[in-house]
Formats: C-alpha cells, sequence, structure tokens
C-alpha cells in the first residue's frame, strides 16, 4: 500500500503520515496531540488516545429501578467477541463502555452484536449534528471494525445502531454525542433504509420522542441480524434485516418489553442487482423470535414482553408490521 502524506494546520504546519495498517490484532492509537480528532479531515479515519475511554462505565443495568442485565453471549458468541484491552478486574471483557451506552463486537463480522443505550427523556438535549467524524476505537483491533472503505461510491449510509441523539442528555450529553460516531456503533444500512421516516429513522424518531414527552426513561437494546445468506460486498456481509428490543418502566411501576425486527432485503439485494424476497419493512416480533434469530439470551425479560397485537385478524401472530405512523407501536 502506498504510504500518504497529509499536512495538518492545528496551528502549526505539522505532517503525519499514515502508512499500511498495522498487523491483526494491533488497534492504531493516533496521538491527540499531533491529530487532533476535532479537526482530522473528512475521509481519514483515525482514534483517540486510549485514556480518552478512562473511567467510562457504560449501560447502567439498574436505569430503569428494575434490574435489566446485559443480554449473554453464547459460548461461540464469545469467541467471537473482541475483547476490551481497557477493560477493569471483574469487568466483562466483552463489554466496550461509551456514556450512557454499551456494546460488544462480533470481531468476524466487524459489527456489534448488540448495543443496550439509557435514554432519559427528563433530560434529552437537542444537539444540532455537526460535519460526522467518526472514529476507530483503539481499546480493541482496528481489524475488528468497519472502516470508511466499505461505504464509499455507493447506497450504503453508516447507520447509527444507538441513535445519535439517545444518548444526548444530562451532563455528559456532549460526549454522548461524540461518542455515537464510532465505527463499532454503526452498520451499513442502505441509505432508504437508514434515513426513511417509514423504517429506521421513523422508528428511532417516534421512541425518543415519546421519552422526552413523558419524560420517561427508556432502554433500547438494537443489534443488526446474523444470517448465512448475508450476501458479501467488499469483504463485507451486509445484514439484512436488524432488530431493536425497548424496555420502560409503565404506568403501575412495572416493565414493559417489546421486540422489533426491521427489514432491509429489498433494498440491499436491489443495490446488488440481486431479486429479493421480502420488502423492507418494521415488524413487532416476540422476544423469543428475536433470541432464535440472534442466539442472545434476553429470556429474562420475558416475562415483561407485551402482547402483540393482531388487531382483530389473527389469534396468535407470529409478526405485525408497524403502521406508517407508528400508531401501534406501544409506549
Amino acid at each position: 500500500m502506498t504510504t500518504h502524506e497529509v499536512t495538518l494546520s492545528i496551528p502549526l504546519q505539522v505532517s503525519v503520515t499514515f502508512g499500511p495498517p498495522e498487523p491483526s490484532g494491533t488497534a492504531r492509537v493516533v496521538d491527540a496531540v499531533r491529530v487532533a480528532p476535532e479537526i482530522a479531515p473528512a475521509g481519514l479515519e483515525a482514534a483517540r488516545p486510549l485514556d480518552y475511554y478512562a473511567g467510562y462505565t457504560g449501560y447502567a443495568a439498574d436505569f430503569l429501578g428494575t434490574p435489566v442485565p446485559l443480554p449473554t453471549l453464547s459460548s461461540e458468541q464469545r469467541q467471537n467477541a473482541a475483547e476490551n484491552v481497557l477493560a477493569t478486574a471483574g469487568a466483562d471483557s466483552t463489554v466496550l463502555p461509551y456514556t450512557h451506552f454499551s456494546l460488544v463486537m462480533n470481531r468476524r463480522r466487524q459489527l456489534a452484536y448488540y448495543t443496550a443505550v439509557n435514554i432519559d427523556g427528563a433530560q434529552s438535549e437537542e444537539l444540532e449534528r455537526g460535519r460526522d467524524k467518526w472514529y476507530f476505537d483503539p481499546r480493541i483491533a482496528e481489524s475488528e471494525q468497519i472502516g470508511e472503505d466499505l461505504y464509499a461510491r455507493n447506497a450504503l449510509d453508516r447507520g447509527h445502531l444507538v441513535r445519535r441523539l439517545d444518548p444526548v442528555w444530562g451532563p455528559q450529553a456532549r460526549r454522548g454525542n461524540d461518542d455515537t460516531f464510532h465505527f463499532t456503533n454503526c452498520s451499513p444500512q442502505h441509505e432508504r433504509f437508514n434515513q426513511s421516516g417509514e423504517l429506521w429513522q421513523g422508528l428511532e424518531n417516534y421512541i425518543l420522542d415519546n421519552a422526552d414527552a413523558a419524560e420517561r426513561k427508556v432502554t433500547v437494546f438494537t443489534g443488526p441480524v446474523f444470517g448465512v445468506r448475508d450476501p458479501l460486498y467488499k469483504g463485507v456481509r451486509l445484514p439484512l434485516a436488524f432488530w431493536k428490543i425497548l424496555v420502560y418502566v409503565k404506568s403501575g411501576n412495572g416493565l414493559a418489553a417489546a421486540g422489533y425486527l426491521l427489514d432491509q432485503t429489498r433494498l440491499i439485494e436491489d443495490m446488488l442487482g440481486r431479486e429479493a424476497a421480502f420488502d423492507a419493512g418494521v415488524y413487532r416480533v416476540r422476544l423469543g423470535d428475536l433470541v432464535g434469530r440472534t442466539e442472545l439470551n434476553f429470556t429474562h425479560l420475558q416475562p415483561y414482553e407485551l402482547p402483540l397485537d393482531s388487531g382483530g385478524w389473527e389469534a396468535a401472530p407470529e409478526r405485525v408490521r408497524i403502521h406508517e405512523d407508528f400508531s401501534n407501536v406501544v409506549l
């Protein structure tokens, strides 16, 4: 690979050379003094220094009053999970904590198994979106994350798994915003799926808008569905579907949980010039279905699961399509 030299003004002129990628298993850490993340030029991948993540606690299991622990990985998933080099003694070394959220990476697929975020509607802030700057997380190997190359010259977006505004609350609101711009927190999503008011963005906005309006606390788990038939593109297998689980305290102080499946099959297959069997859409599904699809253990949430509402058409539907206006999303 050819070495490129880039001159940055910080305000002094400093030359920084980005050479070939490091050997597999080595995380690149760009010195924060030589290359300030805040002014890194667009298109260049950077990583913050390790000490940026010092003291991070991430997702809080007791956020809703009743403990809602992170899902349990299968033994095979744990073997494939990336290891956090800054994990403290006694902590799960597969968990990467950020501000108000945490995630676990599938190092083979270079995508998160899941993300988990705490949303506090009473403290939520509306921070404007600036110029996007995405970062590698130096706590895991760079080879365990997907960088910019996948998203060049195509219809793929860097889709936030934890929505940008979800962790933007409290004294660390700005930090929460910035932390969502890690490659660990994004997944390839077709631009029409990611930006659609009826699909991914629509459901996310509905959740946060309702949490804000009710000043409610909500916990959201999100991740891609890894399938054996996921199409290969630029060396990466593209997820055809994503899932979400909402957990919140309903009136009467009991927990409520609901699972959702968001499908982008037709959009991805169309992009690749293939014929798709399923339309893009959003569905309510049973938590047991998501356990089967993801192999993540969410059984501790099943006692709080809301029933699927068939609208009188089916006695026991396996999934219910969400209306375009999200009027049948229960919150």
